[in-house]
């Protein structure tokens, strides 16, 4: 279809944003900025085909997911250095199963946990071949595991009191001798936190991807149909459009608001809903001051690139409280005012402002 024959409003998507590479780029990329204060991009973005829409979304929380996956990652594997300094320190003794027999290199009895939970849950884990602890106590102990010489006792919740002959766990591993060091127990850490790891990006993806998609797609539904008594021949597309890049800055927010230790089921979906319902109310009202076409100006995105960059810091080096939070209040509220700002002089003036030269080449 050539943009001849495509409808007046579509026809300014295409020629706003530009029909070569770098135009759809920066069309594509701005969404991650634009949808905190611009009108414009939303009333373009709902002319659009859906699946562009679904697309950006997809990009955009599996960047989400990838971030969270990373700073699963860096959580867990920073263990593995935390481990090899106690042993190095002597914190944490060396432990020698050979033949069925418990051989510790330590002080004895070891006691590595003993706690209880704010749930009343209490543990007790510890290492002691000398005799003077002989088993777990019941009555203080929900769940817990003590290494003996010739035992390992288990008491948890679902199977009660457990004791395994150490013999038999030799035989289980197929190794006559059983090391647990600072080698064996980072190796064992870095596996397990390898398959976390995966299995934190499959949430993650399919949290963030898969179940949010569906939930906005009711939504949209809903929507659509109270929309469409008020203006009737609406389409599918631009309320579905219009929820997909409102996620933005729900996220942002959200993202906010739990970094201040603010929190509860269904904020992330509340600021969803304010960005969607009053992009929406504005489109059904035909307001002249909303409608009237506008360049698209995607240049201004640049200017939430600095927020951007220090949320991608805080995700792998979390910014200090209470300056940390701080900060990240003070540059995402410029950002967004700056951006509101700037665009809404713009709006008033009539202005159009030099194109920078990669909007040009796109054009």
């Amino acid at each position: 279809m050539t943009i001849e024959n495509t409808s007046p409003e579509l026809r300014d998507v295409k020629q706003e944003a530009g029909t070569g590479c770098l135009g759809q780029l920066g069309w594509f990329f701005s969404g991650a900025v634009l949808p905190m204060g611009s009108f414009s991009y939303y009333r373009k973005a709902a002319q659009g085909k859906v699946a562009g829409a679904i697309l950006f979304f997809t990009v955009f929380t599996l960047v989400i997911s990838t971030l969270a996956t990373i700073n699963v990652a860096v959580s867990m594997f920073s263990v593995v250095g935390s481990i090899q300094q106690a042993y190095a320190d002597g914190d944490i003794p060396e432990i020698t199963i050979s033949n069925g027999v418990t051989e510790v290199d330590g002080e004895q009895p070891f006691v590595m946990l003993n706690e209880t939970a704010s749930d009343g849950q209490s543990i007790f884990v510890a290492v002691d071949t000398t005799g003077t602890i002989q088993q777990i106590d019941t009555s203080r102990y929900t769940q817990g595991f003590l290494l003996t010489r010739t035992e390992l006792h288990m008491v948890t919740p679902q199977n009660g009191y457990q004791t395994v002959p150490l013999r038999e766990i030799n035989t289980a591993f197929e190794k006559e001798t059983i090391l647990i060091n600072s080698e064996t127990v980072s190796q064992a850490w870095g596996a397990m936190s390898a398959v976390v790891v995966i299995l934190a990006f499959i949430f993650f993806a399919l949290w963030h991807m898969i179940v949010r998609l569906m939930i906005i797609s009711v939504i949209a539904l809903v929507l659509w149909g109270i929309i469409t008594l008020l203006k009737p021949n609406t389409g599918f597309g631009l309320v579905i459009n219009t929820g997909l890049y409102a996620v933005v800055p729900a996220f942002y927010l959200s993202h906010l608001l739990s970094r201040s230790d603010v929190s509860f089921p269904g904020l992330q979906t509340f600021f969803l809903l304010m960005f969607w319902i009053a992009n929406l109310a504005i489109y059904i009202s035909d307001i002249k001051f909303f409608t009237s076409e506008q360049p698209l100006r995607l240049w201004t995105a640049l200017i939430g690139l600095p927020m951007l960059l220090l949320y991608i810091v805080d995700v792998f080096w979390q910014l200090p409280s209470p300056y940390g939070v701080a900060l990240l209040w003070v540059i995402s509220i410029l950002t967004g005012l700056v951006l509101i700002g700037l665009r809404l002089y713009f709006r008033f003036t009539g202005q159009k402002p030099e194109v920078p030269p990669s909007e040009i080449i796109s054009n």
